[in-house]
């Protein structure tokens, strides 16, 4: 008796793999493997979630409008512009739904967040990868790569784990040499951590151009990953065949309002993402004076490098401290290590002293 076949393309995805996973032997006590903030959410969604328990048996508002009202407001930007979504990576499979068809292009950086893979080969898309020098992105290299088969560019702004970005100027230059069949998505879960004078979180790209579109998260800076939350800002063009296959209720009543309390309380962004910067700072600082090389970084963690990658990753995971091993990116050589607490991170330096592996 033989099982039904799913879409081949699907056999060539590997699963994604977070970094939560704790190999046995791990102590896990200090986690810097997923750019969680490590200083959660604010009080006001923490009273969200605490008072939520009468309502849980309610459908949520499957067009998650007070969300979306609240998003506008904040950004300065139209609701009707938005739809809202599991995760980020929810808005990056929906747009690969959408636009992606059997033996279409998308291209995708190397080294980029594994979603736009699986969400391109789901789909039956062909993966296009866009080369890296010295860790950036080329404007010229990636126009080279646009064919009348290309479908959707997958912009990460900034990168995970690469934290590069293109500037402003570059991003003009791009947009202006782009075919218009071509959806750019700026995916900028990290925009809340870049205060750079040549960087720009995309929206006013949205605003000027009909074929590009910005994904955003909660679960980075807002400290919400637990409660599934991002969304899209694009032309309403773009909008409405996203909200005709996105699941009637993918976003829940409880992250609906965490979403909106979170919004609500911007004072704690701040708080939160210049302690990061302080954080960042002093990790860096501290691991230059280990001679210990990274990849130039931004947002909220860095990419440090290690001949023995594998001994020092399982050094500081039987001390407690998880970070995240990069293979799986074609980095074998990096660990990508979030910025936590100012203790956490004095704490690692501590260990790697000590660590006889690198």
């Amino acid at each position: 008796m033989g099982f039904p076949k799913s879409n081949e393309s699907i056999y060539a995805i590997s699963p994604y793999i977070g970094g939560d996973v704790t190999p046995p032997g791990f102590v896990r006590r200090v986690v810097l493997a997923s750019n969680e903030n490590p200083y959660g959410p604010s009080d006001a969604v923490k009273q969200v979630v605490r008072q939520y328990a009468d309502r849980i048996h309610c459908y949520p508002s499957g067009a998650a409008n007070g969300l979306r009202e609240a998003i506008g407001q904040t950004h300065g930007i139209d609701p009707a512009w938005l739809v809202t979504g599991n995760g980020s990576e929810d808005i990056l499979h929906l747009l690969a739904r959408a636009y992606v068809g059997k033996g279409d292009e998308v291209l995708i950086p190397q080294h980029g967040f594994g979603v736009y893979k699986i969400a391109t080969l789901a789909m039956g898309g062909i993966p296009v990868e866009i080369p890296r020098v010295d860790f950036k992105l080329n404007v010229d290299a990636i126009l080279e790569r646009v064919t009348p088969r290309t479908k959707i560019f997958y912009l990460d702004h900034p990168g995970n784990p690469i934290a590069h970005y293109l500037t402003n100027t570059e991003i003009d230059d791009l947009l202006e040499r782009m075919p218009s069949h071509v959806l750019v998505v700026f995916d900028s879960a990290y925009a809340e951590y870049m205060d750079n004078d040549d960087y720009h979180c995309g929206t006013k790209w949205v605003q000027r151009y009909p074929n590009v579109v910005m994904a955003r998260s909660f679960s980075k800076a807002y400290g919400m990953a637990n409660l599934r939350l991002g969304w899209l800002y694009a032309h309403p063009e773009i909008v409405d065949p996203i909200s005709r296959i996105r699941p009637p209720f993918n976003t829940t009543g409880l992250s609906q309002a965490a979403g909106i309390a979170a919004l609500g309380d911007q004072a704690w962004i701040d708080y939160c993402t210049q302690l990061n910067k302080k954080n960042l700072a002093k990790f860096v600082n501290d691991m230059n004076d280990l001679n210990i090389p990274m990849i130039p970084y931004t947002s909220n963690f860095v990419m440090a490098y290690f001949e023995n990658t594998q001994e020092v990753y399982k050094y500081l995971g039987q001390k407690g401290l998880v970070v995240r091993p990069m293979g799986a990116y074609n980095l074998p050589s990096y660990l990508r290590i979030t910025i936590g607490k100012q203790e956490e991170m004095q704490e690692l330096v501590e260990v790697l002293k000590s660590c006889p592996h690198r």
